[in-house]
């Protein structure tokens, strides 16, 4: 199977760097494309020569979800893998992210960011995400570990026929919400 990796960034001068040092170890023949959500921060200068990697730069920002969408267009692999820049999500853990969706045989690979969200954490990005999926798994019937996970793994046609129209950080429950209800099998 062939991936296209798709990062969108906004002011990550500061982990810039590490994120492209991460990214130049992986295989290369993922398609890494990056989009440059309008940064103010030197980010553009940062990822000047790195021809390595397609940068996709928006003049301003323009959002999450518009930056995604832009980088899948541009995509030429049949799979897309989204990820965020900040490094919340360790990039080492593509090639096994990869390995899982193609031994599953499933539709969508969804990230987790905790491990186990049955126990409270005094984190107050725990409680928020644990009450978000809670809201979120009733209102759907589902039963989804971390829905606002940025990791996500899917067929580029597939994620098309979404149609997904958000423009900021909403985008993950949009995607989400409308792979529940096209009944499309997450892991």
């Amino acid at each position: 199977m062939t991936y296209s990796l798709i990062i969108p960034i906004y002011n990550e001068a500061r982990t810039l760097s590490t994120l492209l040092n991460k990214l130049d170890k992986l295989d290369n023949k993922l398609e890494i494309i990056i989009v440059d959500d309008g940064s103010t921060d030197g980010s553009k200068d940062i990822l000047n020569g790195k021809n390595q990697f397609k940068i996709i730069k928006n003049k301003f920002n323009l959002g999450k979800g518009y930056s995604i969408v832009k980088g899948v267009d541009f995509a030429s692999n049949k799979n897309i893998i989204l990820i965020d820049g900040d490094l919340e999500v360790d990039i080492d853990n593509i090639p096994n992210l990869i390995n899982i969706y193609e031994r599953k045989q499933i539709d969508v690979l969804v990230g987790v960011r905790w491990e186990n969200n049955k126990t409270l954490y005094s984190d107050i990005n725990y409680i928020g995400n644990y009450l978000i999926n809670t809201f979120f798994n009733l209102l759907y019937k589902s039963n989804l570990n971390d829905i606002l996970c940025c990791v996500k793994i899917f067929n580029k046609s597939l994620f098309k026929s979404l149609d997904i129209r958000s423009r900021g950080f909403s985008i993950e429950v949009e995607t989400m919400s409308k792979l529940v209800l096209k009944n499309y099998l997450i892991k």
